[in-house]
Order: C-alpha cells, then sequence, then structure tokens
C-alpha cells in the first residue's frame, strides 16, 4: 500500500501471505513452522474448528472441504498442509530445502508422506485391534441377572 503525505510516499508492504490455521492442529503447526523456517513475513489468521468456524461462508470460499491449514498467496489458495509446505520452500528457497533433482525429491516425498501411507494406516489398525480386544474383554456387569 502507498500513503502520500506532505508531498512524501510511504510505502508499506503487506504481506501477501495468509495462513488460516487451528493453532493444535499438527498440519497447521507443520506449515507455520515452514514460514518461521523460511522468515517470511504473512499473516496469520485462527480458525477455530471446534465452534465450526471452518463452516463460515468465507472460510468455505477459500476451502470447500472446511478443514485447516489453508494457505492464501494472492490468487493461489493451497488447501493441503503438504502441498503448502512444498510450494513454499519451492517458492522462497529454491533447491535449498526441496531439491530440484527427482532422485533427491523422492526421498524427502517419502518422509513427507510416510505418515499417510503407512503409519495412520497401521495406526488405524491397532486401533481396531484394541476395540476389539476390548469388547472381548469386558468385565460382566455387577449383580446377578434373574432367570
Amino acid at each position: 500500500q502507498v500513503f502520500t503525505q506532505d508531498n512524501h510516499t510511504i510505502q508499506i508492504n503487506m504481506p501477501t501471505l495468509e495462513l488460516h490455521v487451528f493453532s493444535v492442529s499438527p498440519p497447521s503447526r507443520a506449515v507455520h513452522m515452514t514460514l518461521d523456517l523460511l522468515d517470511v513475513d504473512y499473516k496469520f489468521v485462527t480458525v477455530n474448528v471446534i465452534a465450526g468456524e471452518t463452516r463460515t461462508p468465507e472460510n468455505l470460499s477459500l476451502n470447500p472441504q472446511h478443514t485447516v491449514p489453508v494457505l492464501v498467496d494472492g490468487n493461489l489458495t493451497i488447501t493441503e498442509s503438504r502441498s503448502a509446505i512444498t510450494y513454499l520452500v519451492s517458492q522462497f528457497k529454491p533447491d535449498q530445502l526441496y531439491p530440484s533433482d527427482p532422485a533427491s525429491r523422492s526421498q524427502i516425498d517419502q518422509r513427507l508422506y510416510f505418515n499417510i501411507g503407512t503409519f495412520y494406516k497401521r495406526l488405524e489398525k491397532v486401533s481396531l485391534l484394541m476395540k476389539r480386544r476390548k469388547k472381548l474383554y469386558r468385565r460382566p456387569s455387577s449383580g446377578l441377572m434373574k432367570c
């Protein structure tokens, strides 16, 4: 933005990046930490997921899936944390944090996406097993049943 006062022009550079987050969300924190690591100016917008703020008309216009984080850079809106992270490091520190060499990049991607393809699937299986086990070993209720 440019302001003029007494024949002096003052230009204030407002951050073009906006990060819409729910602060306790791990994907939101990952994008937030990436922006801080890159030392990039951005506007931090808190979205209270529990209060339903992801479903407001304003937030739905940014992200119809009503999730966080949402990264806005001018006309570009990114609604997935890993995509936002790779975009940011490619945009602000090209080839330093996210190499252009396909073989090197594949090793980073492999770790970046580990929790989607491996970790969460295994965690789900363990959770279901524990749930079934809990049902099998449930203690009978106190008191006698009358026949």
